[in-house]
């Protein structure tokens, strides 16, 4: 099914304090998130799994979490919406993802809606955590915007003209894999030198890996899990968020491989506002400071950019799965 998503702001979303809730959830390539938006828009608590690569085990945790969030909320399930990393069709079936090999042409939406017992709506993680937030969070006063989610790999929702984009094919966004290097890294999709390969949230223990091993960076003050490796992006966040001076050094250099992508995407589609989501955005001005810094120094034109141009999402890595919710109570039970 194709979604509705050109709706002003006051006529998009229809409040019954009596209706029932709508599930969201956001299937990533290492988490698995679901919430409930409840019938006056206020949402719970995000319940959490980690996402194998195995979609029978998948369609597990989705209807674990299911269950888990109406003991908790009481009330009737009315739809169900699912954010997933990937290309969704709109018969709802993933024909790939990159970071999760076992949704090759799967038919998600039959699968869950046989489980759930329940209508269900499929779209892209990316595009789901973007309607998120133009329509209740950091960008719903913009008509023009990218939504750039950093996790695993690094997905785009676009909206253009109050409208979101989807390109012929649906597959609009997938940014990503754009090439940043020529003949760099090995990327999953089978390509060398994407972009989500450098500035992903995941990439931040690669960097600081490639960094200690150049001898660029010295040992992490005060980080008891000094002697392990591999580093992990959690770690060096963790670091960084203790004003750690070398963690602080691998966060500024993913800033500027971060940047180089975001200047590519404005000089393209030249936004109002470009929304950062994801775990990695906890981090906020940690984050949100080199990132503009590196922005600005590769822009020529940067006094025709409004200074807040780089925003951080306002709900952070439960977009995905609030969108999702929205955009099946918005498209199910109107």
């Amino acid at each position: 099914m194709r979604r509705s998503s050109k709706k002003s702001r006051s006529s998009s979303v229809d409040v019954n304090p009596k209706g029932p809730i709508s599930l969201g959830f956001d299937i990533g390539g290492t988490n698995i998130r679901g919430v409930a938006l409840r019938p006056d828009l206020s949402f719970g608590g995000v319940i959490s799994h980690p996402c194998e690569d195995d979609h029978e085990k998948i369609i597990e945790s989705l209807i674990d979490i299911a269950n888990q969030i109406q003991e908790s909320e009481k009330h009737e399930i009315g739809c169900v919406g699912i954010g997933v990393a990937g290309f969704v069709d709109r018969f709802g079936i993933v024909r790939t993802s990159p970071n999760l090999s076992t949704f090759k042409n799967f038919p998600l939406l039959e699968k869950v809606r046989c489980e759930l017992d329940a209508p269900v709506l499929i779209e892209n993680d990316a595009t789901s955590a973007t309607w998120a937030e133009v329509q209740l969070g950091v960008a719903r006063e913009s008509e023009n915007v990218i939504m750039v989610c950093l996790g695993t790999g690094i997905g785009a929702g676009l909206y253009f003209n109050s409208e979101l984009l989807r390109g012929a094919s649906g597959f609009a966004g997938e940014v990503g894999h754009m090439t940043i290097v020529p003949d760099g890294l090995p990327c999953p999709c089978g390509r060398l030198g994407c972009w989500e390969r450098y500035a992903a949230g995941s990439s931040l223990g690669d960097i600081a890996e490639d960094l200690r091993a150049a001898g660029k960076i010295g040992p992490f003050g005060g980080d008891e899990f000094e002697g392990e490796r591999p580093f992990s992006s959690e770690r060096v966040a963790r670091l960084v968020l203790k004003n750690d001076k070398e963690a602080i050094k691998v966060l500024e250099h993913f800033s500027g491989w971060l940047a180089m992508g975001l200047v590519n995407l404005v000089n393209i589609l030249d936004p109002q506002s470009i929304v950062l989501g994801g775990g990695i955005t906890q981090l906020g001005e940690h984050l949100l400071d080199p990132v503009r810094k590196s922005f600005e120094e590769l822009t020529p034109e940067r006094s025709l950019r409004s200074q807040d141009l780089i925003v951080l999402a306002e709900f952070g890595n439960k977009a995905g799965a609030i969108g999702a919710a929205l955009l099946a109570k918005q498209n199910l039970l109107a």
